[in-house]
């Protein structure tokens, strides 16, 4: 239906962080939502904070041919860099010239990139993704394509117009920029998701009547051709009813909507995307219409049908302790992504209220089989992890507050990034069968820490599984197997205090004299040497149900 264009008026509101100041510095490295040098440069820039460009056209390289902008800018050499100006044909090689002249290792003060005059069908994918100087583009008239995350965190961005004639817009292209408007062109047929989430300073979005792919309903975008809710702009406080003609929520809908209270979801949506409702810090009810037939909400915490999958747990949601129901066997990715840390309850100013409502810990039950990536990023919460998971995604405990982790057995994976920040963790127990470490598993951290590895064979690591990490490791194996961690390149250097090996070896970690419950499913199977197996082996099986107990079976 035909929509005039929306307006969306912002009142600057200051963040209030209640835990300390590595917190931000941590924030800005998980999210990529900020680069570490972007408030130093935007300092030194004249005209901070307006759309004034006054490095606009300083200095100008014209090309005749594509691929040879590189040499037309050594042939130049330009005394002042901040600006420039790009006439004539340019290809991928010439914007990855550019891209390169915009790093700080590049020209170091480029600000302003002028291609109104360029012949240009396409921006690259990623093209200037997580840059931190550029703050104005000026994009020509015959482009069809900005790629996927073309801009992504180029947080300095305040200007890159969308011009007529467009035609796509990739995933996540301006996300987590500075743009002040969004003014979709006529002729854009595709908006990939996440594109415009995480605005941090947009005043206007706008869809214009002549473009029949899209819709703008009560500061929502919908894609009309799968009813797929894109991205809701709403920046003020209050509730949020998605529109009835939605059958889809995309991934990061609603990534931005920091003081938004509430959202109701209706009957017919059935899909949502993945990390939906990340950074909604003000959240504190997620409301399922009766009658989905996919989705279902307790007490507004959002869960598929079966609640066997938990998908968000509101960030401001209010309660200090939270036993997740034993119903649940995975958690989804973000699914208890900043609740209760220092971006949580937004609208509570009283620090006495906010403590009462802070959530401080999270029970898992036992029979949980996977926790999502991301999905205790920047909680302020202590978490268990039971004995029943056998996958945990990157990053899952990033700046999480907890004391003290034990993976249990059959979990292979440390995944990237997964104790980074955890400024509290003593001690970290890996279980028999984890064959791989992910990078910066234990980054930002600088405190002394055990590790206790019961994996008989040393576990490949990633080139930067330690990197980033300023403390000290004391690091205990299992028995006789000293040498074996001393030979290995991934588990010798300087972040070791030294090797002991004094653990006891297991097989499975998981023995239990217990008798199952008569509920009780198969929740993972292993051999006699401890190794996860995913079908009925010939020999003995060792099988783990979902209440915790262990049984053997002999499969002939």
């Amino acid at each position: 239906m035909p929509l005039k264009p929306l307006s969306l008026t912002l009142s600057l509101i200051t963040e209030q962080h209640i835990t300390p100041n590595i917190y931000t510095f941590m924030r800005k490295i998980l999210l990529q939502l900020f680069c570490i040098a972007c408030a130093l440069n935007l300092m030194a820039q004249k005209g901070k904070g307006s759309d004034k460009d006054i490095y606009f056209n300083q200095t100008t390289l014209q090309v005749t041919k594509a691929g040879t902008l590189e040499q037309a800018f050594a042939d130049t050499s330009p005394e002042k860099h901040q600006g420039l100006q790009v006439i004539g044909p340019l290809n991928d090689a010439d914007m990855r010239f550019l891209a390169k002249l915009a790093k700080p290792s590049g020209l170091d003060d480029l600000h302003s990139i002028n291609l109104q005059e360029a012949q240009l069908e396409r921006v690259p994918a990623h093209w200037l993704q997580g840059f931190t100087y550029v703050t104005h583009v000026y994009l020509p008239a015959n482009l069809k394509e900005v790629g996927a995350y073309a801009f992504a965190y180029t947080n300095s961005l305040r200007k890159a117009d969308l011009p007529e004639g467009l035609k796509s817009i990739g995933q996540c292209a301006f996300v987590g920029t500075n743009i002040r408007r969004v003014n979709l062109p006529a002729s854009v047929e595709k908006v990939g998701e996440g594109a415009f989430a995480h605005l941090k300073s947009l005043t206007e979005v706008s869809v214009p009547a002549a473009n029949n792919n899209f819709d703008l309903v009560d500061s929502v975008l919908i894609r009309n051709a799968d009813n797929t809710l894109l991205q809701c702009f709403k920046k003020g406080k209050g509730e949020v009813q998605v529109p009835e003609v939605v059958q889809r929520i995309g991934s990061l809908a609603f990534g931005g909507a920091k003081y938004i209270s509430s959202i109701g979801i209706p009957k017919a949506v059935t899909y949502v995307g993945e990390d939906a409702f990340a950074s909604t810090y003000a959240l504190e009810s997620i409301n399922v219409a009766e009658g989905n037939a996919q989705f279902v909400s307790t007490n507004g915490v959002l869960f598929d049908k079966g609640a066997t999958l938990l998908i968000c747990y509101p960030t401001s949601k209010r309660g200090n302790k939270y036993t997740v129901p034993a119903t649940v066997k995975e958690l989804a990715t973000g699914a208890f992504q900043e609740c209760g840390g220092g971006n949580a309850y937004k609208l509570i100013k009283d620090k006495a209220e906010k403590k009462k409502a802070r959530l401080n810990e999270v029970v898992l039950p036992e029979g949980l089989t996977k926790i999502g990536k991301w999905a205790f990023t920047f909680t302020g919460c202590q978490v268990n992890i039971p004995s029943t998971v056998r996958e945990i995604g990157d990053s899952c405990f990033f700046f999480c507050e907890i004391e003290e982790a034990t993976i249990p057995e059959g979990v292979q994976r440390i995944g990237d990034g997964m104790f980074a920040a955890c400024y509290r963790l003593a001690t970290i127990t890996l279980p028999s069968t984890v064959t791989y470490v992910g990078a910066k598993f234990l980054a930002f951290n600088s405190a002394e820490t055990t590790l206790n590895v019961y994996a008989l064979n040393p576990p490949t690591c990633h080139r930067d599984a330690f990197a980033d990490f300023s403390g000290s490791i004391n690091l205990h194996v299992v028995k006789g197997k000293k040498k074996a961690y001393e030979k290995s390149n991934d588990w010798t250097g300087l972040v070791f205090n030294g090797i002991e090996d004094d653990l006891k070896a297991v097989v499975t970690g998981i023995d239990a004299p217990a008798v199952p419950a008569a509920d009780a499913v198969e929740t993972a199977r292993y051999n006699l040497q401890g190794v996860r197996i995913y079908a009925p082996q010939r020999g003995v099986n060792i099988i783990l149900m979902s209440d915790g107990t262990t049984k053997k079976v002999l499969v002939k």
